[in-house]
């Protein structure tokens, strides 16, 4: 499958005193692409109904909660006022969480910044306790499954 595409807007308030993107805001760039790219589950009717986002077949009982994240950075990425692409699918559909992969990547130098996966776990809104996924929700997510990064 090919990756969900979404451009991120840097911020001058992003960046340190040597000038480039900050370790730090690198996460919050990570929940931007989740967030635009497969949605939040609790407000499905947010978003485009032509267009929904991946996550809303999970419905408005559930949502999902961050267990995880990892970041590789493998390039600087000095501020010059730009957007950067992330790259972002499912690499991993579990009984009761599920990992996205992402890959942001300058343009501008035609290179790869950061490596991020994260997992999500999938929790019923009532008890707010993890759940598992239906046959039903893991069938519908898996058209966004690709594989899963290499890490060094």
């Amino acid at each position: 499958m090919a990756p969900l595409t979404v451009a991120v807007q840097l911020r001058w308030a992003d960046t340190d005193h040597y000038g480039h993107v900050n370790n730090v805001t690198w996460l919050r760039y990570v929940e931007e692409a989740r967030i635009r790219t497969f949605g939040l589950p609790d407000l499905p009717g947010t978003f485009d109904r032509a267009r929904p986002p991946a996550l809303a077949v999970l419905g408005t009982g559930t949502f999902t909660m961050t267990a995880a994240a990892r970041l590789e950075f493998t390039a600087e990425l000095p501020y010059r006022g730009q957007s950067i692409l992330a790259e972002v699918w499912l690499s991993r559909i579990g009984s009761r969480s599920l990992d996205l992969s992402f890959r942001f990547v300058d343009e501008i130098r035609a290179s790869t910044c950061l490596l991020a996966q994260t997992t999500l776990v999938v929790c019923d809104r009532a008890d707010r306790r993890p759940r598992p996924l239906t046959g039903a929700e893991r069938e519908a997510l898996a058209p966004y499954r690709g594989d899963p990064l290499t890490f060094r």
